[in-house]
């Protein structure tokens, strides 16, 4: 499985990331989270803001940047899964590929929720988006390896009614609409400090 970090900043704003082993819990799946507050602005930041130091605007995005890259790698697979247990072919590595995404998104949703936002603008909108389309991934994730659980067991080739998958399906469109407004509010930010626009195909 793909290493995850949880990240530390020190002194100066640089940035180190910290390997972590295994991954907090999260019993009893994760709801997803309602409700934004304030859209991110384009322009200068607000006076009075500190700069330079580890809990300013540019490395608090490049934290969540840094997020967003580990999210992305984590994805990759999926697809390529699904095909392995729907064809009943290969289905015990699609299983083992769900089971490593799903234990992922376990974790960075529980690393968002830790991230201070709290210096960039409009940043608990981006951080609350965030969340949700995370949150929405991981009970997609969660959903398909129910399913595919039992499809490695015994293989049915109607899985298309299962109803599991059809869940997964449908967390699967709620995150991309979710990733969807999460990036309009954090692609203006990314422009601003350097770091890479992204589309929801990358989260």
């Amino acid at each position: 499985m793909a290493t995850l970090f949880t990240v530390a900043m020190v002194a100066a704003g640089a940035l180190w990331l910290t390997p972590r082993n295994g991954g907090a819990s999260v019993a009893g799946g994760i709801r997803t989270v309602t409700g934004d507050r304030t859209e991110a602005e384009t322009g200068t930041p607000p006076a009075g803001r500190a700069h330079g130091g580890p809990g300013d605007a540019e490395t608090q995005a490049r934290v969540l940047d840094a997020l967003l890259a580990d999210s992305g790698g984590s994805r990759s697979g999926l697809g390529s899964a699904l095909d392995q247990l729907r064809s009943c072919e290969g289905t015990a590595t699609g299983l083992a590929t769900l089971q490593r995404i799903t234990a992922a998104r376990r974790e960075q949703v529980v690393q968002v929720n830790a991230l201070d936002t709290g210096e960039l603008d409009g940043g608990d909108a981006v951080k609350q988006r965030l969340v949700r389309a995370l949150t929405a991934s991981f009970n997609a994730d969660e959903a398909f390896l129910a399913w595919a659980t039992r499809q490695e067991a015994g293989c049915d080739r109607a899985w298309s009614g299962d109803d599991d998958y059809r869940r997964g399906l449908a967390f699967s469109g709620e995150a991309t609409t979710a990733k969807k407004g999460f990036l309009k509010l954090w692609n203006p930010l990314a422009r601003r400090y350097g770091l890479p626009v992204r589309d929801e195909r990358e989260i």
